[in-house]
Order: C-alpha cells, then sequence, then structure tokens
C-alpha cells in the first residue's frame, strides 16, 4: 500500500450518520434506553470536506476493539459533542453496553432522568437525531492512488481505518443537513457551532429604540463571559482532561515537525487552536489540583476556627503535569525527601501500568522492588530511588525511540531534539561506563521477558534480590535457639542464635554480537528481538554459573558444587538408589522441609524413576514419582510438572547426568531460599558502528556489533538449608 504527504488528517474527526439513533422502551414511567451503532464495518463512505479532503474512508472490522478495552470507561455520552448551549457537556447516561460485532460498533446507554434529557426525548422518539463519535485515527491503510471500482467509480484516494481512538458519541441535529440523503458526514467543529448557534437578533429600523435588555439589573452588573484563552475546555473529569492533554501533546508535536518551513494556513490555524487548548488544559488541571490540596489542607483540621497564618501547600508539579517521565521537574520541585521517593515511586507505577509491556512479561520482581517504602536518604533509600528513576528514564517514549535508532543507526545523528534530551538525561541518570541504558520493559535484570524457566530455573525457585546501585549486598543469616527445661532458681545457659551477615559482591557479565544492517533497518521490531535474545543468552549463562560455578574470583557459587550445601552420600558405593532420596529427605531439618524441592537433570529423574518399583511410598509400584498432583500449601510445582515424595522437581540442564560416577553431585534437595541471587538493576547496550573484517587492511563488512553487559551474582545462604546427593 503506498502513502502519501497528501494523507488526510488523523486527529479529532468527527462522523455523522442518519439515522442511526434509536430508543429501546424500559418499565412504563421509565426512561428509555438509547440503543444504535455509532460506526458500521467496511461501508466505504465518501469523505467530502475543505478540513479533510475528498477520499473514501471504512472503518475495518477490529478498529475499535483496542480503545474499547482500555479506554471505555473514559468515553462520555454527549449531546452535540458537549457543546450544545442549553445541556453544555452534561452526559446522557452510563454506558450498560459498548462492544464491537460483526456489523459495527454498538451501543446501550440508558438515558438518566434529568430535565435536560427529558427535553430531548421527542426528538429522539420522533427519529430526528443522527449518531456522531469523536475519534483519532491510531493505525490506517492509505492508497492515494487506487485502481476504479464500483465502489469508487472515481478513483478517489482510499482511507481503511485499522485502529481509531473514541473519545465520546451521541446524538446530534446539524439543520444544515436536513435535506441530505442517509449516510455518514465529516463533520468539523466549526460546522457543530454553525448548526447549534442561536439566531441572530434583528437590527432596530432606523430611528428605532434599541429593544430593552431582557436582564434583571443592569449590564455593568451583569457577569460577563470569560475571555477565550481562559475558557474551560471540555471535558468532565480531570482524568479526562489528562488523557487529553497527553493526546493534544502528541498532536501539537507530529504536526509540528511534519513541515520543514511554514504551514499551510487551515493546519496553522487548527496548530494554534490546539497550542491553545494544550494551555488551557495546563490551567485546568493545575487550578484543580491546587483546589484539591487546599481541600486536603483545611479538611484535616476540625477545631474551631483560629486566626492562622495560611502556609501554602505542598503541590508536586511538573512543567506538564501529565509528563510523568519529568523527574527533572520532580527532583527540583519537591521539598522533602520523602516527598521526592513518593513522586518517583507513583509516576513509576504509572509508567508500569501505562507501558506497552511484551507478551508472556512479568513484572511482579520490579513491581515488588519498587514497592518498598524507603524514603529516607540512608543508602537504602538512595539505591530505591536510583531503581525509580531508571524506570522513568529508560521508560519514557521519547528514550525508546532513542534507543531503537541507536541500535539502527549506530548513532545518535538522527535523533530528534526531544529524543536527545531524553538520551542524555538517560546516559548521565542511569550509567556511568557509557553506552546507552536498555528500556525497562526489555531490560531482563528488571523484568522477566518470556517464560525461560525451562532454561533456568533458579530465578522461578530461589530467592531473587535486586540492588539499584554500589557492588555489594549484604544479608543476615539467623541460626535456631534451643530451648530446654529447668528446676527450680536452676541458671539458665545461653541458646544462640548464632547470627551470620554474608556479603554478596555483584559481577559483570557480558555478550557481543554481530548484526547485519539490513537487519537493523528493515525490522522495526529489533529492539524487542535483539533485547530477548541477549536476555536468553543471559538466562543460559547463569543456569550454568549457578549450577557449577566454582566461586573463584568473578564467577557465582553453584548449588551443585561441593560445599556449596551439607553432602549426604548414596549407601552404596558407585551406585544411587531410590531411597537415597528418602534418606535424603530424612537428614533435611524440618524446618527447611516446609518449602523444599528437588533439583536434578532431566536424565536423572528418567533414571530415578526408572528404579521406582517397590511402591515404597504410595505403597504401589512406580509411585515415588506422581505427575499433577496437588501441593499442600501452594508450593510452586516446578518446571517438570512431577513431583518426588511429595516434593516439586526442577530440571536443571547443566546439573551432572551419570548415577555412577564417583563424588558426582547429582541431585540437590532443600528450600530453594537458601540459594540466594542478587542483581544489580539494569543492562546496558552499546553500538560498534562498523565491524571490520579483521585483514590488514581492514574492510568494513556491512554489520553492527552490539555489546550488551549487566552486573550480578549468586551462592548459597544458609549451607544447612539445602542436602546435596553425591555418589559415594
Amino acid at each position: 500500500m503506498t502513502t502519501s504527504n497528501d494523507q488526510p488528517p488523523r486527529d479529532n474527526l468527527i462522523r455523522a450518520s442518519y439515522p442511526a439513533v434509536e430508543l429501546r422502551a424500559e418499565e412504563e414511567g421509565g426512561m428509555p434506553t438509547l440503543v444504535g451503532y455509532f460506526a458500521r464495518f467496511n461501508e466505504w463512505t465518501k469523505i467530502d470536506s475543505t478540513f479533510e479532503g475528498t477520499f473514501l474512508e471504512r472503518m475495518a472490522p477490529g478498529a475499535f476493539a483496542k480503545t474499547l478495552r482500555e479506554n471505555a470507561d473514559r468515553i462520555r455520552v454527549l449531546f452535540q459533542h458537549g457543546r450544545d448551549p442549553q445541556v453544555g457537556d452534561k452526559p446522557l447516561g452510563p454506558i450498560a453496553a459498548i462492544r464491537e460485532d460483526d456489523d459495527g460498533a454498538y451501543y446501550e446507554v440508558p438515558l438518566l432522568d434529568t430535565s435536560y434529557n427529558r427535553d430531548l426525548l421527542p426528538g429522539l422518539q420522533a427519529g430526528l437525531y443522527g449518531a456522531s463519535f469523536r475519534f483519532s485515527v491510531v493505525k490506517e491503510d492509505f492508497d492515494p492512488k487506487p485502481k476504479r471500482s464500483t465502489h469508487n467509480p472515481e478513483g478517489l484516494p482510499e482511507r481503511t481505518v485499522r485502529e481509531a481512538r473514541v473519545m465520546e458519541f451521541g446524538p446530534v441535529t446539524f439543520p444544515a443537513y436536513a435535506g441530505a440523503t442517509a449516510g455518514v458526514r465529516s463533520v468539523t467543529f466549526d460546522d457543530l457551532d454553525a448548526a447549534i448557534a442561536p439566531p441572530e437578533p434583528a437590527l432596530p429600523a432606523d430611528g428605532a429604540e434599541p429593544p430593552a435588555h431582557s436582564d434583571e439589573g443592569s449590564r455593568e452588573t451583569s457577569i460577563p463571559a470569560p475571555p477565550e484563552e481562559t475558557r474551560a475546555v471540555e471535558y468532565t473529569t480531570r482524568d479526562e482532561k489528562a488523557s487529553r492533554l497527553a493526546e493534544v501533546k502528541e498532536i501539537i508535536v507530529r504536526t509540528g515537525t511534519a513541515y520543514p518551513g511554514e504551514m499551510p494556513i487551515d493546519v496553522r490555524a487548527e496548530w494554534e487552536e490546539l497550542n491553545r487548548e494544550h494551555d488551557q488544559l495546563v490551567r485546568d488541571i493545575r487550578a484543580w489540583d491546587e483546589r484539591m490540596a487546599r481541600i486536603a489542607d483545611i479538611g484535616t483540621n476540625q477545631e474551631p476556627a483560629v486566626e492562622h497564618p495560611y502556609a501554602v501547600p505542598t503541590v508536586i508539579r511538573t512543567k506538564n503535569p501529565e509528563d510523568i517521565y519529568d523527574v527533572r521537574s520532580i527532583e527540583t520541585s519537591t521539598r522533602t525527601p520523602e516527598d521526592r521517593a513518593q513522586a518517583l515511586r507513583d509516576n513509576a507505577f504509572r509508567s508500569i501500568d501505562s507501558s506497552p509491556i511484551p507478551k508472556g512479561t512479568s513484572v511482579d520482581g520490579l513491581a515488588s522492588f519498587l514497592d518498598r517504602e524507603q524514603y529516607d536518604e540512608d543508602e537504602s533509600g538512595r539505591l530505591h530511588q536510583e531503581a525509580t528513576r531508571r524506570v522513568l528514564l529508560t521508560g519514557n517514549p521519547q528514550y525508546r525511540r532513542a534507543f531503537a535508532k541507536y541500535l539502527r543507526d549506530g548513532n545518535d545523528r538522527g535523533f530528534t531534539p526531544e529524543e536527545s534530551r531524553a538520551a542524555a538525561l538517560a546516559v548521565t541518570g542511569t550509567t556511568t561506563t557509557g553506552g546507552y541504558a536498555v528500556p525497562y520493559i526489555f531490560d531482563p535484570t528488571m523484568i522477566r521477558i518470556g517464560a525461560h524457566t525451562a532454561i533456568n530455573p533458579y530465578r522461578a525457585a530461589c530467592r531473587v534480590e535486586t540492588i539499584s546501585g554500589g557492588n555489594n549486598w549484604k544479608a543476615v543469616t539467623v541460626g535456631a535457639i534451643t530451648a530446654k527445661w529447668d528446676t527450680e532458681a536452676a541458671a539458665s545457659v545461653e541458646g544462640g542464635p548464632t547470627f551470620g551477615q554474608p556479603d554478596f559482591t555483584v559481577q559483570r557479565a557480558d555478550a557481543f554480537a554481530t548484526v547485519s544492517i539490513e537487519t537493523l533497518q528493515d525490522r522495526p521490531d529489533a529492539t524487542a528481538e535483539l533485547t530477548a535474545i541477549f536476555g536468553e543468552a543471559k538466562d543460559n549463562l547463569e543456569e550454568n554459573s549457578f549450577t557449577l560455578g566454582t566461586g573463584a574470583t568473578v564467577y557465582p557459587f553453584g548449588m551443585f558444587r561441593t560445599l556449596a550445601f551439607t553432602n549426604l552420600d548414596t549407601a552404596t558405593n558407585d551406585t544411587t538408589a531410590i531411597t537415597d532420596m528418602t534418606r535424603l529427605e530424612a537428614d533435611l531439618p524440618l524446618r527447611h522441609r516446609m518449602n523444599a524441592a528437588y533439583f536434578m537433570s532431566r536424565s536423572t529423574q528418567r533414571q530415578l524413576e526408572a528404579l521406582d518399583t517397590t511402591g515404597y511410598y504410595f505403597k504401589r509400584p512406580g509411585q515415588y514419582f506422581a505427575a499433577g498432583m496437588p501441593i499442600p500449601g501452594n508450593v510452586p510445582t516446578g518446571n517438570t510438572g512431577t513431583q518426588l515424595l511429595g516434593y516439586p522437581i526442577w530440571e536443571v540442564p547443566s546439573a551432572v547426568s551419570t548415577l555412577t560416577t564417583d563424588g558426582a553431585i547429582i541431585v540437590v534437595f532443600g528450600d530453594p531460599r537458601s540459594f540466594v541471587i542478587v542483581d544489580r538493576i539494569g543492562m546496558n547496550v552499546e553500538v560498534v558502528p562498523l565491524m571490520l573484517n579483521g585483514a590488514t587492511p581492514s574492510f568494513p563488512t556491512g554489520q553492527r556489533g552490539v555489546y550488551c553487559y549487566w552486573r550480578g551474582t549468586a551462592r548459597p545462604l544458609n549451607v544447612d538449608g539445602m542436602r546435596s546427593l553425591s555418589v559415594q
């Protein structure tokens, strides 16, 4: 499908159709229900407007699915789009049903029992109103030069709307179209205002007295209308205005950067009107927030009124009230460390709620970390705020676009000014070693991307701790207390506990890959794909290191290494028996059995299943192992779907698979929380713009190098919390 620079406008569009409004009577005396379709699918409509141009348009099935799924509670039902001088922006009723079916976007709205609705009833019952909805085009197919066809004999440009964002809908009159044939028409707010404007008063004849003023009192005491620049913008609630503000900002940026020189007159007029609406929305939201702060301030004081000097309430405000990613404004406008930490944390959660998280991704770990209420100016509070800042700086849509361009082009020369500012803030605010921080929605050190538990079981089963600054995590371990019986007046003795403070030091891990320039330029999803592949490489590295790592220098201390946990030998030399599993369970202290699990390779599991012939556990053959049985206490079921002696089994690909090798650790059993993984939050990427072939002289290969690095470690926390089984 070809595109053109003359594509029709996409934002703040209105479509009106006739006839399209029906009433369904309810119980006797009650208000009826407004029913119908505000849009129908696959019906080509000729749009002929000085604002939009002339073209054919149709709505594709599914065009409203996303807006109805995500924003149905924000859509309002208004008369004349809220511009009627009598009704204003009062809602006609709640939306009882709104959905897509085979025909189009269907709605049911029970009318509120109000005076303005009763005034509308006769016209609605007589079928004098059409239906209209206001929307913006999110995705479209546009063909500027289609072939002539039955539905398009003139060969007009064709637009198919694939996704639309609906703001509101409802009945309209538009008397200017009263004699027109039924169908869908493009309408602008100017058309609407002209249709519903009251008639101009007749001028008096020469020499005649002007008609008397009908208002009580003098003209000097009447209240003048607010000037245009301060008139309240439509939309009922603060949330609606905030949503509209974000939409207007996006339109202003897109329209303002679409023309290298002067804008066409009509486009400039619309752009200036959007800027006025933007400024008014900002003023409205600010006024609301200040009023609410004042109400909260005086609402807590229930004592009799006493003359006190008024203290200005603390209002956390950014340059743009709805720019949740404006970290710098938050840090400069908040008065206390508590206010700053709270504002950063709240905005980080708003980002998580509104970001396009990839399918199969878990944000539980990140949300849990951000949920820690650490406001103090101590080390933990500062590190926690570093994490919230990273979420906001790398979650900024401008930064995500800049990051994708950086991977594609190997430099920052194609950044817009907004993208450059976002990138500069993110680099200075999240890294000290160069490179670009991976946007958190693709960062495997912050959220789990995909279901990789079959590759790396430790992250799903074991304890994972996150730090956001420095390179150390300090733990505290506590041993058991011994109690005893005593005779009367006997002296007590020390019974523990024993405290320990293990120190985990994170180390750097990295991966390097080469990608052809063509791939990076042709694949718009290259960012997501590359980060997912790096995430998988990270899982593979960690699974092997967390299993067999020596603990020396930079390596983690693996769960299957000697001295990682208290060891138990098999009962027979060079032989593993199924009864060794019961010995392993019996040897584990009772306090660690509640959440215990088995860790072993798939081959070890199958060999043990082959030995399960005695029926020792369930008193019938082959029942040491069971599949799919519920485990008391909602214990995780592992990644195998199989249980051994009622405990889940986690498959460890790198574990030893032979049951007869002297000294080989083949099974680890116990509480997985005794093995701790520590992550320093954040993965960074650097791009080598052009790879060389290594010859003398060297020549570019048409590939870019992508270098990815992160920091973390893992090792046992409590050696008595698990048992390893090795071949005697």
